[in-house]
């Protein structure tokens, strides 16, 4: 992944009311001391909203490449699952939203719309805010600068109020839902291992570490799922963790999408029938494990020639989406082990600004204490699935080898090549930081005060399985040990597995082992609070899981600043036009009159602008197909993963839609059309006035 490239431009130019349950649940009819959480039963509820926001004319964070998003490949979630203890009334949350990050702006937000609504229930300390981790999904929610930027469009805006409205509202809809369908029912968790899927695109790195000979492969292999069924016996959802990158659409990919992991979603949403729209449905999430030094081994269209996967990065996401699906629904169709036991959580916000980290975390190293955030000169370079092309930035640049002209690892002794790393070297000197170690600084973000020193850290119980976020991009050693480590302190209270969940409830870049961090690839330069900060998070979540073992309580060091004042949104609709003999919703090229399967059917409109009406919960589409009494009925909708939407403008104001359709294998013969569902504003009154555009039939043969 490269969230280096929007360094690349700096550089160059140096610049309701509770439902069904109340504060607690002991004493409610029906609810008796018997059904204790000694045993298998819990009050378990899931629930799923849209939070697609503006898909045109808005960035995407991940590449950080000044992505211009133009349209929509599918619609993305946030899915939410509530377990509450029928005895004490504890109860966890846990949302998997489709997007490349989550931000302090968001949970903050999150939790105050939370707390007023259901007073006492929810907090820092039981809601966890997990991601899929997709690069292509609607960016602009932090009110970081850092962030800002690696959000940035083409118009150099990174944030938007408008996509942090509608990511903010889905989740708390989506926590509503799972709070209003909460219900008697039972969990069942399974766990397998993955191989073959994923690769560690950061090996050499990787072969640092000293216990590299513990484990049977270079990534992190481990598939965790959890599986909610009710009392009545309703499937009611599943939430599965598996560590990879969700970059099988690359850096040049301009429709947003849920990625590898949305299509996964997708495919148990058709197995289920789920409808997102209503208040209970089935709810699939893929949430992100361990991100850090793994990526698929599908690739993406855009990697370094090694790491390349095909030229058809729908083929390379439904290939990855794929494997991850097929893994999960063996386990689906595998007996597991029953949840059982008491509900729990601790959660804290902690100040990483000048904070200590004991001799017991430092392996020898004596007491430490964390640097001031910084990126090192490899984190300019990308990552294999995302490189950024400057030249004479490489990863593994350490303070040691480098040098204007590169004389000592002699990866790039171009001209251009020492240019740039002069140029890089005039402004960067005064961000040098003994405190960083190896790690030559390039972009001194904390001395900016680009980034947010304040981390949340957090662990859920449910029973005998527990939950660990933190808000970092892990690698596979990292994942290995602080999911190890909080398995071994919880298991005095009978905890027997640890789910590890990354880049959670905020975003802070990413986090190596020391020995990983020495080698200076994208991921160590990349870790932003120096050599021992994955020490720090280790001694932070062990705390939590002691602090949960001793029945303690733990407090929060400082709590994270978040102001949109003075944040500058990209200008919006003005008014849409269209030529004098046109009308909103005309076909300006019309389908085929017949296509087969593995053909795309296409239609071009006189379109407006999408952002003049989300249109959450709804669509801008529809394949629609003609029934035996000549009725049209809608086949498929923007959820669905084989359509597109795509928007461009022409000129000032006039705008040009395409509905496509990808046709798969095994679509029913029949006669089909394409519809365009828009909003046009007007110039002269402001109104927004809605408009469809429908095709002319064809045939599928």
């Amino acid at each position: 992944m490269n969230k280096a490239q929007r360094f690349k431009r700096f550089a160059i130019t140096f610049t309701g009311a509770v439902a069904l349950v109340g504060a607690s649940l002991v004493g409610v009819s029906g609810l008796t001391p018997e059904a204790s959480a000694s045993e298998s039963t819990y009050l378990i509820g899931t629930g799923i909203s849209d939070v697609t926001g503006a898909i045109a004319e808005n960035g995407a964070f991940g590449y950080a490449s000044h992505q211009e998003m133009k349209g929509l490949q599918q619609r993305v979630y946030a899915h939410a699952f509530i377990v509450a203890d029928q005895v004490t009334g504890k109860r966890v949350v846990y949302v998997s939203v489709d997007t490349g990050g989550i931000f302090n702006a968001v949970r903050v937000r999150v939790l105050d719309k939370l707390k007023a609504m259901y007073p006492g229930l929810y907090d820092e300390g039981n809601v966890m805010i997990g991601i899929t981790h997709s690069h292509v999904s609607p960016a602009g929610t932090s009110t970081d600068k850092l962030y800002e930027i690696a959000a940035e469009d083409k118009t150099m805006h990174g944030f938007s109020q408008q996509v942090l409205d509608i990511t903010v509202d889905g989740i708390v809809n989506a926590i509503s839902k799972a709070h209003n369908n909460l219900e008697p029912g039972t969990i069942e968790m399974k766990r397998t291992n993955v191989h073959g899927i994923t690769r560690n695109r950061s090996l050499g790195a990787y072969l640092q570490n000293d216990d590299v000979s513990k484990y049977d492969d270079s990534v992190e292999t481990t598939m965790d799922q959890l599986e909610f069924t009710s009392a009545a016996g309703e499937k009611l959802g599943v939430f599965n963790w598996f560590s990879t990158h969700a970059t099988s659409f690359p850096m040049h990919w301009d429709l947003y999408s849920a990625d590898s992991k949305g299509y996964a979603e997708y495919l148990y949403e058709q197995k289920f029938g789920t409808d997102p729209n209503q208040d209970k449905t089935f709810v699939a999430a893929f949430p992100a494990s361990g991100t850090g030094d793994m990526v698929p081994v599908a690739g993406n269209s855009s990697s370094t020639p090694e790491f390349m996967g095909t030229s058809d990065d729908y083929y390379n996401a439904e290939k990855h989406g794929q494997e991850q699906f097929d893994a999960s629904w063996q386990l689906w169709n595998s007996p597991g082990d029953a949840v059982k036991g008491a509900v729990d959580y601790r959660g804290r916000y902690v100040q990483f600004k000048n904070y200590v980290v004991n001799a017991a975390y430092t392996e020898g190293a004596g007491d430490q204490k964390l640097c001031v955030p910084a990126r090192g000169y490899s984190f300019a370079a990308g990552g294999e699935n995302g490189p950024s092309g400057i030249p004479g930035i490489y990863e593994g640049m350490t303070k040691d080898s480098f040098s204007i002209r590169d004389v000592v690892k002699k990866v790039d002794q171009s001209d251009l090549g020492g240019l740039v790393r002069f140029a890089f070297a005039s402004i960067s000197w005064t961000g040098n930081d003994p405190c960083q170690a190896e790690k030559p600084v390039l972009l001194p973000d904390g001395k900016w005060g680009w980034a947010s020193t304040v981390v949340p850290v957090q662990l859920l119980r449910i029973g005998n399985v527990a939950i660990v976020g933190v808000p970092t991009e892990t690698g596979t050693m990292g994942v290995r040990h602080l999911r190890e480590s909080v398995e071994q302190i919880l298991a005095p209270l009978g905890v027997e597995k640890v789910i590890f969940s990354g880049a959670t409830n905020d975003y802070a870049g990413y986090v190596s082992t020391r020995e990983e961090y020495a080698a200076q690839h994208y991921e160590g330069a990349s870790t932003e609070f120096g050599p021992y900060e994955l020490s720090a998070l280790q001694q932070e979540v062990d705390g939590l899981a002691q602090a949960m073992v001793d029945g303690a309580e733990v407090s929060n060091d400082a709590w994270p600043r978040v102001s949109t004042r003075g944040k500058v949104n990209r200008a919006g609709v003005v008014l849409d036009d269209k030529p004098l003999r046109q009308q909103f919703g005309q076909v300006l090229i019309q389908p085929l009159e017949q296509y087969q399967p593995g053909d795309t059917a296409k239609a071009v409109f006189r379109g407006a602008h999408p952002k003049n009406n989300l249109r959450v919960g709804g669509t801008f589409l529809k394949v629609q197909r003609q029934a035996e009494d000549g009725t049209w009925q809608d086949y498929l909708t923007d959820r669905d993963w084989d359509t597109s939407y795509r928007w461009e403008r022409e000129g000032a104001s006039y705008s040009r839609t395409t509905v496509e359709w990808r046709i798969r294998q095994g679509t029913p013969a029949g006669t089909y059309r394409l519809v365009q569902d828009g909003d046009w504003k007007n110039g002269w009154n402001h109104r927004i006035i809605p408009y469809e555009g429908i095709s002319n039939p064809f045939t599928v043969n």
